[in-house]
């Protein structure tokens, strides 16, 4: 028995291809991070996009530069929903200058690796992690708005 007897394999995978190992599970079936938090400090949303059309939703909030809690929602498949959790587990904690440089490459790291057919799911996820950025910045160059904020 070798070691990837007990893990999962893609479906279609061969030999030598990525195989689900057990941070790619647990990201996926236990997701850590999953909800909304009301009233965040940053946002994002996944615009929908060709292709596979799952979306995130991320929601962050932030003490003195910090990443305090984030949480997101995603309607999506398996690795979508396991790139989502990597990437929030990333993200908690650190501060935004750190997690500004956060990459796809990253996100596949935390889950063990994702196959070439998968990597979009962690794109989606940093593309959905810049986006919230992007709200974080506009609300601090404009904190007034946050009081007319809607989620």
């Amino acid at each position: 028995m070798d070691q990837h007897d007990d893990q999962m394999r893609e479906p279609g995978s061969e030999a030598g291809e990525i195989t689900l190992g057990d941070a790619f599970l647990t990201h996926g079936f236990t997701p850590s991070n999953l909800g909304i938090l009301p009233k965040p400090d940053a946002y994002g949303q996944t615009p929908r996009q060709g292709g596979c059309n799952d979306v995130i939703e991320l929601y962050a909030y932030v003490r003195d530069g910090v990443i305090s809690d984030i949480r997101y929602m995603t309607s999506g498949c398996l690795h979508t929903v396991a790139c989502g959790s990597a990437l929030t587990t990333l993200l908690k904690g650190r501060a935004i200058s750190e997690a500004i440089g956060l990459t796809p490459e990253d996100v596949s790291a935390e889950l063990g690796g994702l196959d070439p057919a998968h990597f979009h799911c962690a794109e989606l996820a940093v593309a959905t992690w810049r986006a919230a950025l992007a709200d974080y910045r506009a609300k601090e160059r404009s904190p007034w708005t946050k009081l007319y904020q809607r989620r």
